[in-house]
């Protein structure tokens, strides 16, 4: 099920490509529109993850809003399909500036059809592994080892389906047809569902316990009653309150206090994702108006994304079968990088994809001006695999940054909050989302001037932009948040080492 739910997901990089062609929106629109897209999907995760944990169980969670999205690509394909539910079909790389964008009611359908679809994906992103995780119990060591073998499986599946996606979805969505590709998105979503629910007999059922978020806020009310920002043990008893709480309170303050620890974490993280979803939105636009040929295959630009995801699905088992027994034995460590490492080299290789970009930008518009593009939308004769190595870049950002982070949640949080780890991340990563949109059309209209010029990103022709200029504006962005990560990842780092050094003392 989660390889078949990958498949249509992950082809749904080149929906602004729709956007762009069919519904006519501009740059700034369609970069916007996906943020949000990418920023709901990734909150409605986290809230189901609270919601199945607290309240439902998993099972419940995936019947009910997985067909959301079936739903919402069947509305999609209906807006693609008939003319009266889209704008006049006009050669928007021909004409950017004469198309009339979708408004109005056709707007509202869209928005409705991609709300509904956020929903449902982000219930089975953040439901189906941990209903597969119910599986096994933690207490057999057999039964942990073939939990940690489901979930590399589980990856495997996920990157799979990608692959499947990237290469036949999108080839379909941009030749054959868009109401054909969604339709066909809505099957393969049907089919992952019948085949879930033909395991139902069969699965290992896990009831809702409560969640570690509700008893943080418990703290943080009798917190805010004695008005300070943490509670202590010793105040809570010194209140009264010590036998209510004698057995729960400290386990209570003890996850607030390791909340609270992490927060420079979280924020810094937040800031280091926020131009993630720009760079691949953008790269994937600008990816359009280049030569697309390979031999006489035409290959759409969010199909290149498909080589990296192979090469990390390929990748993964030599790591952990190979590269790190190898140097265990050579050196007699460990080498392992720590989850602070990773997210840091995440934000590194963030920075370089964003480098890139602004050079593979100024050698794109450098042939533009040589051929005289510039009121046209498409046709600059430059490889759209000049767009390999960024996206390369990205996808190693999206696996280290973003499953570093969970990874340091599950090793510094108290045992009962490590399975809220995928929640937390998804909340951070989908609020940088949204703050994305917010970010780029500030700095489109900040560079407007006061004379009505041009801003960096306005209308729909991308050979009139610069996207140079907002490509570097982001490399310095993506560096200063690094530098700041760095000093917080230090100082967190210092604080945990001191903190163990004087339970050592206590111990002795």
């Amino acid at each position: 099920m989660f390889m078949l739910r990958s498949c249509p997901s992950s082809s749904n990089f080149s929906v602004v490509a729709y956007f762009y062609g069919t519904l006519h929106l501009d740059i700034v629109t369609s970069s916007t529109v996906i943020g949000y897209l990418v920023g709901a999907v990734l909150i409605s995760a986290a809230l189901m993850n609270f919601i199945s944990d607290a309240y439902i169980k998993r099972t419940t969670a995936i019947f009910v809003f997985g067909p959301c999205v079936i739903l919402g690509y069947t509305l999609l394909a209906l807006q693609a399909h008939f003319p009266s539910f889209h704008p006049e079909i006009c050669e928007i790389n021909k004409e950017p500036n004469n198309c009339e964008p979708a408004k109005g009611w056709n707007l509202t359908m869209l928005c409705l059809s991609l709300l509904l679809f956020a929903v449902g994906e982000g219930c089975m992103r953040s439901c189906i592994p941990s209903l597969g995780g119910d599986q096994f119990s933690n207490d057999d060591p057999k039964k942990s080892q073939l939990k940690s073998m489901f979930l590399i499986w589980l990856k495997f599946a996920n990157s799979l389906g990608a692959i499947i996606g990237l290469a036949f979805l999108v080839w379909i969505e941009n030749n054959l047809g868009w109401n054909i590709g969604f339709m066909i998105c809505a099957l393969i979503v049907l089919v992952g569902l019948l085949v879930a629910a033909s395991g139902m007999p069969f699965y290992r059922m896990q009831k809702p316990t409560g969640s570690p978020l509700t008893r943080i806020l418990e703290v943080l009310v009798v917190s805010s009653n004695k008005r300070q920002a943490i509670v202590d043990v010793i105040e809570l008893q010194e209140t009264g309150q010590a036998e209510c709480i004698h057995k729960s309170g400290a386990t209570q303050v003890d996850e607030t206090k390791a909340i609270t620890r992490m927060l420079p974490i979280f924020i810094s993280c937040l800031v280091i994702y926020l131009p993630f979803t720009l760079l691949m939105t953008l790269t994937i636009q600008v990816g359009s108006t280049m030569d697309k040929g390979a031999g006489i295959i035409q290959i759409p630009s969010a199909s290149l994304i498909a080589i990296p995801t192979a090469f990390h699905m390929l990748m993964q088992p030599c790591y952990s079968r190979v590269l790190t027994p190898l140097l265990r034995t050579t050196t007699g460590h460990e080498c392992k990088i720590s989850p602070l490492q990773r997210i840091g080299a995440g934000s590194v290789c963030g920075t370089a994809a964003a480098c890139i970009a602004t050079l593979v930008e100024v050698k794109r518009l450098t042939v533009v001006e040589q051929h005289g593009l510039t009121s046209t939308g498409t046709g600059v004769p430059i490889s759209v695999f000049w767009l390999v190595i960024q996206f390369f870049l990205l996808s190693i950002m999206d696996a280290a940054s973003f499953s570093g982070l969970i990874e340091f949640i599950k090793s510094e949080a108290p045992p009962a909050m490590k399975p809220i780890a995928p929640a937390v991340q998804s909340f951070l990563a989908g609020l940088a989302a949204w703050s994305s949109c917010a970010f780029v059309q500030l700095v489109n209209r900040a560079t407007r001037g006061g004379d009505c010029s041009r801003g960096w990103l306005d209308g729909a022709n991308f050979n009139r932009t610069r996207l140079d200029h907002f490509f570097l504006l982001l490399a310095a962005f993506e560096l200063v948040a690094l530098i700041n990560y760095a000093f917080w990842a230090r100082r967190y780092a210092m604080k945990q080492q001191r903190i163990g050094t004087v339970g050592l003392e206590d111990d002795n």
